[in-house]
């Protein structure tokens, strides 16, 4: 048995060392747990918080919090938030930008955000800073970017569970291809999803399905927390592209596992210019 346990330990050792030394490099390479790491030993600022309806709010982040799954390193717009609890998992939130230029996706690194003075409206100005790239191995998915200047995103609650999101490209500087507004949250609680032109369905959970990302052009796209007696809509000009969707299962990389875990609705933008304005509705379903 010492014989054996002369043999093993080294090997055991080794293979930690091995481990450890890739969970370094990785992290080097793209961060995930060491920012959320980071986020326990120095907790950022609270998020701003529109409060809604029903125990019901929207909280904003200057940093890239919620740090959760590969999107981890990317800005965010609003999390809903019911009775205190979060339900973005890894979606991108109510109102945060995805520019394409030159054949590449743009997302945001850096932002900053300001709570209006009558504490119903914030700011958040999302710097179009890092590049979604395609896995490859031993290099980041979101790689830093000479930036492409910024887009605002003015958010006002008008009204209990009524938001109105104002997006202003001025300070691009550049002219987008196309530019996408995400209003997602959790998948794990928005399961159903329906819509003004008559949709209305269970969407499931497996990886590579018509789920994914849908086309409409409905003027009013909902999706529904069963559970939670909870729904939310985006709702723009009957013409206007919108495309649906719904992920949720694992998907491996060269840097772990990650959740996706995310659905909602993403508003399609062809060369905007000046200011675009839509709504979402937000409200809880009463019982019976």
């Amino acid at each position: 048995m010492k014989r054996v346990g002369r043999i093993v330990r080294p090997v055991v050792g080794a293979f930690i060392l091995l481990l450890a030394t890739w969970f370094v490099l990785k992290e080097a390479i793209e961060p995930h747990w060491a920012i959320r790491l980071a986020d326990l030993a120095r907790p950022g600022p609270p998020p701003l918080v529109l409060p809604l309806n029903d125990g019901l709010a929207l909280h904003l982040y200057t940093d890239t919090r919620p740090h959760i799954g590969k999107i981890t390193p990317v800005q965010k717009g609003l999390a809903l938030a019911q009775d205190g609890q979060e339900l973005i998992e890894e979606g991108y939130g109510f109102g945060a930008p995805i520019v394409i230029f030159g054949g590449r996706a743009y997302l945001s690194r850096h932002a900053e955000v300001l709570l209006g003075a009558d504490g119903r409206s914030a700011t958040k100005r999302f710097r179009m800073d890092i590049e979604d790239t395609w896995t490859e191995l031993l290099r980041p998915k979101y790689r830093l970017a000479a930036p492409l200047g910024a887009i605002v995103f003015t958010y006002t609650a008008t009204g209990p569970g009524n938001l109105e999101v104002a997006v202003d490209f001025s300070e691009l500087t550049i002219t987008p291809e196309l530019i996408y507004l995400t209003n997602e949250q959790g998948a794990g609680h928005f399961r159903r999803y329906s819509d003004s032109a008559g949709v209305d369905r269970l969407l499931i959970d497996a990886p590579d399905t018509p789920d994914q990302w849908v086309l409409t052009h409905a003027a009013r796209a909902c999706f529904t927390a069963t559970e939670r007696r909870l729904r939310f809509c985006v709702e723009t000009a009957p013409d206007q592209p919108k495309y649906i969707g719904r992920e949720r299962y694992l998907q491996f990389r060269w840097t772990g596992a990650f959740a996706l875990s995310w659905a909602g609705v993403d508003i399609e933008l062809a060369r905007p210019a000046g200011v675009y304005r839509y709504k979402i509705h937000i409200e809880a379903i009463p019982e019976g």
